[in-house]
């Protein structure tokens, strides 16, 4: 009995449609690949998302970021301006994507990877906000995702 009433609230927690309001910090949000510990005035609206990655949009008060999110990707393009290490993603140098968008991008060294756009260049805030940022890859679980995207074949 337990295990059906746990699978009937499984069932009404991923069938019912997310707001973005639902998405707020603080929170641990996990999205395809990219985790990010949510603070007090930012939020994640989900856009569009696949079998192995994502996208979702992030706002706070360092501004918007458009975030793509793989779970199971190759090593990003472009110069590591920043190197992998235990505990943080290796960072890639900004650059100017095929559409004229500013685009910084994350490696696990794995399958693992993020970019996050703007029309603009990216401003220290964003940069910082962007360090916070850890990774994961298909298969993975990690811990004290309080929200998280899934994929769902509907």
């Amino acid at each position: 009995m337990r295990a059906l009433i746990g699978a009937a609230a499984l069932v009404m927690v991923f069938c019912t449609p997310v707001q973005a309001a639902d998405l707020e910090g603080p929170a641990r949000f996990c999205g395809y690949s990219p985790i990010i510990d949510l603070l007090p005035g930012e939020k994640v609206t989900t856009l569009e998302g696949g079998i192995h990655a994502g996208n979702f949009r992030w706002e706070g008060p360092f501004g918007m970021l458009d975030v793509r999110g793989i779970g199971w990707g190759a090593r990003p393009n472009g110069q590591i301006v920043e190197a992998r290490t235990s505990t943080r993603p290796a960072r890639f140098a900004q650059r100017r994507d095929e559409d004229g968008r500013y685009v910084v991008a994350l490696w696990n060294g794995g399958h693992g990877a993020a970019y996050f756009s703007s029309a603009a260049p990216l401003t220290a805030r964003q940069m910082k906000a962007i360090r916070r940022v850890t990774l994961f890859e298909e298969g993975e679980t990690p811990p004290d995702c309080g929200l998280r995207t899934i994929f769902s074949w509907e």
